[in-house]
């Protein structure tokens, strides 16, 4: 679907003034021409730290659920967890967004078709009306009374989808002992957040072992727990990686010497091209971790990343997807095709922090991938 929302992707649209010789116009531009958006966004290479050690399963005394008719139909909520099913409610966007965000497009274009043209750059109102413009269209795609401060805020705190203490603290609780690998991760909210949870949940563990173990601890080790000592490495809890292709705001503004990106943003490490991905996926580093997708950009990047890493190694079996469903912003109908394809549980959904507005209807899936017998 080539939308203006999904040109708008990463709410990371810029208002700006190009005049000719005889008009003068306004556009929509991101940090990169609307074209890089169908490209790949891929994020950072995983670095040498240890793999995690046990693979997320679907645990044996829950039940599998196939979504009923009764279910489908709307006269019972689906049962979790289950088998997604080709076109699975879970992926069902409601109609009235499509017709509020088809209403807002046509709205869009008309301004940017009829109105811009109209304003001459020698007319003595031209920065009021181009003022007065600028505001319709910034509240056509992010909602009445949203300001650009209010979207500033928003993206540098979480990036383009928020999260709460309910979804990091599920997140560390699911993945605590496998990690995390996140393709996409922008300016790395996520993965700070995530490492910061991490961080007090191993160092309560740790209190609690040290208190029952004192005097265990004090004797003499067995050899193989001195063996096991020795092997021990610094694990990091969530590897972060992206090409910096589609990030929502201006490193240059926002650098490594600014407050915002002490207080918010993560360790994301660079990817120069598709090839990279899959080394760091096909990579012992992240081998049996779960995937972290956020609010990945429309085309292929989604479906190639979650086949890569399915193929990287039979310990490769969870999808933390955090987006729209199926015709939304987000991947293309192959990624849901995948999902629906019979061999995806879907374990659990969860409510994201939205963008200022709730012009959005993206959700966090937590997804099983079954091996094939």
């Amino acid at each position: 679907m080539n939308s203006l929302h999904r040109l708008l992707y990463c709410h990371r649209t810029i208002i700006v003034t190009a005049t000719t010789a005889s008009i003068g116009a306004v556009g929509l531009i991101t940090e990169k021409e609307s074209s890089l958006h169908l490209q790949s966004h891929y994020c950072c290479a995983c670095e040498s730290s240890a793999s995690a050690s046990a693979s997320f399963s679907t645990p044996l005394d829950i039940t599998v659920h196939r979504p009923s008719l009764w279910a489908r139909l709307g006269i019972i909520s689906h049962p979790l967890p289950r088998l997604l099913t080709p076109n699975d409610p879970a992926f069902k966007i409601p109609k009235r967004f499509f017709r509020q965000r088809q209403s807002n497009e046509e709205r869009m274009r008309q301004l940017l078709t009829e109105k811009a043209p109209k304003i001459k750059r020698n007319d003595p109102e031209f920065e009021k009306k181009i003022g007065i413009l600028r505001e319709e269209i910034f509240q056509l795609a992010y909602g009445k009374g949203v300001t650009a401060q209010m979207r500033e805020d928003f993206l540098i705190k979480y990036g383009c989808t928020g999260f709460n203490d309910d979804i990091i603290n599920r997140l560390v609780e699911l993945c605590a002992t496998r990690g995390v690998v996140e393709i996409g991760a922008g300016h790395g909210q996520w993965e700070k957040a995530l490492t910061d949870a991490y961080g007090r949940h191993m160092s309560d563990r740790s209190i609690i072992t040290a208190k029952n173990n004192e005097e265990r601890l004090s004797s003499k080790l067995t050899p193989h727990e001195q063996k096991t000592k020795k092997r021990t490495k610094r694990f990091d809890f969530v590897l972060a990686y992206d090409n910096n292709s589609n990030l929502p705001l201006n490193t240059h503004i926002y650098n490594q010497y600014t407050q915002p990106h002490h207080d918010y943003f993560g360790n994301v490490a660079i990817l120069q091209s598709e090839t990279d991905v899959s080394k760091v996926l096909r990579s012992w580093a992240c081998r049996g971790r779960a995937l972290l997708l956020v609010y990945p950009p429309p085309g292929q990047m989604a479906i190639d990343t979650v086949k890569t890493y399915i193929d990287a190694a039979s310990e490769n079996d969870t999808l933390v997807y955090v987006g729209e469903g199926r015709g939304g912003a987000n991947s293309d109908d192959t990624l849901f095709d995948l999902l629906e394809n019979g061999e995806w549980i879907l374990i659990e959904v969860m409510d994201v922090v939205k963008p200022p507005g709730d012009k959005g209807c993206e959700k966090l899936y937590v997804l099983h991938h079954k091996k094939n017998k």
